[in-house]
């Protein structure tokens, strides 16, 4: 009998993480493969393998998304996968602006990730100079999710939204 209490109280504290696990990724879930992927994502496709769709930690993009939507704007949602297992997506916004129109959306964005995940680790803005960039970032379990702002000049920025597999640091 005690063995059962303790499992379901083992079960009912690990619930709340399953539940966030779930919001960050979607239907999906770090470690899925490529063809898991594309079975719960609905409207997905397959990329090809190409070294521009490569991030410096070695993962590819194999799966992609468009207008994914939050926080009422849309995004090109990107799957990467390392060693065929799912270890990041990432939110490409759209629809981009100017840096200083961007900014505006990223501090709404972060309010909103607040709310959701607590107050940020780490949080930086450089808005002078020829490279302008905000980045926000939060730990939560062993995922880390970052929201990046770069604009170079004045062109249109840059906005991902990041939800990576997150190892201890």
């Amino acid at each position: 009998m005690k063995r059962l209490l303790a499992g379901i109280l083992l079960l009912l504290l690990l619930l709340p993480t399953a539940a966030l696990s779930a919001e960050l990724w979607g239907p999906t879930s770090a470690g899925m493969m490529i063809d898991e992927v594309m079975g719960v994502v609905d409207d997905a496709y397959r990329m090809e393998e190409q070294e521009e769709n490569r991030l410096a930690t070695g993962a590819v993009e194999a799966v992609r998304r468009d207008d994914a939507e939050m926080a009422g704007e849309t995004y090109t949602q990107r799957f990467f996968f390392l060693n065929g297992q799912l270890t990041q997506v990432t939110m490409r916004l759209n629809d981009t602006r100017d840096f200083d129109s961007m900014l505006g959306f990223v501090e709404s964005l972060t309010e909103t990730m607040r709310d959701q995940y607590g107050k940020e680790v780490d949080s930086e803005v450089r808005a002078s100079g020829p490279i302008r960039q905000a980045t926000v970032s939060w730990i939560d379990g062993n995922r880390r999710i970052s929201i990046f702002l770069m604009s170079q000049g004045p062109d249109d920025s840059l906005l991902n939204v990041n939800y990576q597999v997150y190892v201890g640091g």
